[in-house]
């Protein structure tokens, strides 16, 4: 099976997490994958954005609910009145009050459109609820993509400065045997240019590693000087099944942007049958109560007390045409929902074989990768050696060299992309959950701090 028992993104080490982080400076308490995580769960707009919404799509069913509720309802009343008959001018004017309350209960009780609306807002709230959670996983890959896009450009800037370092030995080894006779001044430019390329490489790759903790500050509020490397211990493998149809089927089955979209469908089906219920009787009924009391000049003073209970049956005839205009709207948008859910599966589909064999590609390139640096380092030894007997030139040492470089930088890219994949990978199919940012966090190496570059080379 695909899918294991998910996760709640909630657990209790969070509140601790969160008197901790009172404690101790954000740049240097929070620095690994998890709690990174649980600081954007809190922090970040996004995710909140999408809260809010899913908080007030949920407020759809009650107010549908109430149509189907009674209602209660009381009114009160006062009034100061003068009263004159101009054509009498002997009479004098005469002065009164009035003053009543009254207090009714309605309650429908035959009124089909309503409760197809009920059933409508249901499927609103389930399609808010699928989107809601689409968020929070995204929000799971949004914090992946950015900690290791960090760790990616620490890996580059290692190659570049590497590379650089290298490329300073041998042009410190190049220009001590050009003083002595034994080389070309070539071999000196040569060197020296590489060295002068490299050292810009080191700059760009600086800048772009310093630039890769700002989009932390987006995500959780705080800054961050350093995080943690993933250990070489971490397990790269197939996916398990390694079984594509498998996966899809999954998909289809737990996707959130397929279940969203399936109860816009149910949706638009009540919405259909509450447009058509337009045609049909309502029923309801009422009682009432009413107290009122009026005196004055020309008034002893009255009370009246009154009470009312009334069946009211409403028969729609005629209405301009509203009802079957109405009928044909709806069927309209349940055909566009129905068309929207079929793309949208298609894309899921695609989405997941896609996914599916980028992460066994991953798989093999993390490993041709890892061979491709045995490979790259026994060029570089004997390029070298050729170098010292006069069979090599200082342009092959330098390739060779820039082989290893560029060997070491694919390898860890691979690891990265792999981690990556495989969590777009149970996105796409609705299985990811905290417990993926939770198992991935065990594999980082804590001896391998990655401090945020300030100062560029020079």
């Amino acid at each position: 099976m695909i899918i294991s028992k998910k996760k709640t993104f909630r657990n209790y080490h969070f509140f601790l997490f969160l008197l901790l982080c009172n404690l101790f400076p954000m740049g240097v308490f929070a620095s690994n994958l998890s709690e990174i995580y649980e600081l954007s769960v809190s922090n970040d707009p996004e995710l909140a954005t999408a809260q809010a919404r899913y908080l007030s799509r949920k407020e759809v069913v009650p107010l549908s609910r109430s149509q189907l509720l009674p209602q209660i309802g009381v009114r009160a009343q006062t009034s100061d009145n003068r009263r004159e008959f101009p054509s009498n001018p002997a009479s004098t004017a005469s002065y009164f009050n009035e003053n009543g309350w009254s207090g009714f209960l309605s309650q429908p009780i035959f009124k089909l459109e309503s409760w197809y609306q009920l059933q409508r807002s249901k499927n609103l709230r389930s399609e808010a609820q699928a989107k809601f959670s689409s968020e929070q996983q995204a929000l799971i890959v949004r914090v992946a993509e950015i900690y290791f896009r960090i760790l990616e450009r620490e890996a580059a800037l290692s190659a570049s400065a590497a590379k650089r370092e290298a490329v300073k030995r041998q042009l410190e080894q190049v220009q001590q045997r050009f003083d002595v006779g034994l080389v070309a001044i070539t071999d000196v430019l040569e060197s020296k240019a590489a060295f002068d390329s490299s050292t810009v490489s080191v700059i760009e790759d600086e800048g772009a590693q310093s630039n890769s903790f700002e989009p932390l500050v987006r995500l959780t509020g705080r800054a961050f000087d350093f995080v943690y490397g993933l250990s070489d211990q971490f397990p790269v493998k197939s996916p398990d099944p390694n079984n594509e149809e498998e996966w899809v089927d999954e998909a289809l089955k737990n996707n959130y942007t397929v279940k969203a979209n399936e109860a816009l469908v149910d949706a638009g089906k009540r919405s259909l049958k509450a447009a058509k219920s337009r045609h049909l009787p309502t029923i309801d009924a009422q009682v009432s109560y009413s107290h009122n009391e009026s005196g004055g000049t020309s008034f002893l003073g009255q009370e009246v007390d009154q009470q009312t209970a009334t069946l009211n049956l409403s028969m729609p005839i005629f209405q301009g045409g509203a009802v079957r205009s109405g009928v044909r709207t709806a069927k309209y948008d349940l055909e566009a929902a129905r068309k929207i859910l079929d793309l949208t599966k298609r894309q899921v589909v695609e989405n997941t074989r896609s996914l599916f064999r980028l992460v066994n590609t991953d798989v093999a390139r993390v490993s041709a990768g890892k061979r491709g640096i045995e490979s790259s380092e026994s060029a570089l030894e004997a390029t070298l050696t050729g170098y010292e007997v006069g069979t090599r030139n200082i342009v092959d040492v330098l390739n060779a060299q820039r082989s290893l470089f560029l060997s070491q930088f694919q390898y860890a890219s691979a690891r990265y992309r792999y981690v990556l994949n495989t969590l777009r990978l149970k996105q796409t199919v609705g299985v990811l959950a905290p417990e993926d940012i939770y198992n991935l966090n065990k594999f980082l190496d804590t001896t391998q701090t990655i401090t945020r570059t300030t100062k560029l080379t020079r």
